[in-house]
């Protein structure tokens, strides 16, 4: 096996390959180099580049995530200015809720209103005092007898008082009298629920 004329493929001794033909020889020696440089690619090269999209895909997330944060540290001081005007406001609504001792004053208050309007007071009493973690709930059952002009005037009363007062429940039904001094008009019946809340800092602790 001395030269390419007398070459055939099956007469390859792979145990003794030192007597093949020289461009036998190089043409292996190119298959078996292509062959570990892709063995060595896929071992090698694969990971790293695998490897390499990760850190990439890593940097892409630090960046944004920088980029935000730098968003958020640039309107830092307004944030602050936004926090401390908002706390003053809730503190201020908080100064608007009777303490524990005001509240007999409120009720008063409210019973002034139900006279001032012109109302006949039938009934009115606190039906207990209801815990809203920040604030304490006072509900105040009024029922009062009285025409229509009367009642709304009593509405607007407490809704101009200075504390927080709120109305719910309201149940009106009329009945056989008249108002006094009135051309027919009749006396109308109202059970309503008025809500006061008072805060006590002391039971907040």
């Amino acid at each position: 096996m001395s030269s390419m004329q007398d070459f055939n493929i099956n007469d390859l001794d792979f145990n003794n390959m030192g007597v093949w033909p020289m461009p036998v020889k190089i043409v292996a020696g190119v298959i078996v180099f292509l062959l570990v440089s892709l063995l060595g690619y896929q071992f090698t090269v694969s990971d790293d580049l695998d490897l390499l999209e990760r850190e990439k895909n890593q940097e892409r997330s630090l960046k944004q995530d920088f980029e935000t944060k730098q968003k958020k540290a640039v309107h830092l001081d307004a944030y602050r200015k936004q926090m401390e005007q908002i706390q003053k406001t809730f503190e201020s609504l908080l100064k608007q809720l009777p303490q524990r001792s005001e509240v007999p004053g409120l009720v008063d208050e409210i019973s002034y209103a139900i006279t001032a309007a012109g109302l006949e007071l039938n009934k009115m009493a606190l039906q207990g005092e209801v815990n809203r973690e920040i604030y304490f709930e006072e509900p105040l059952q009024i029922s009062v007898s009285g025409g229509y002009h009367q009642i709304a005037e009593f509405v607007s009363r407490v809704s101009n008082m200075p504390r927080i007062v709120t109305l719910h429940d309201f149940s009106i039904t009329a009945t056989d009298r008249e108002v006094f001094g009135s051309e027919g008009e009749k006396i109308l019946d109202m059970s309503i629920t008025a809500k006061t809340y008072r805060y006590d800092e002391g039971d907040s602790q």
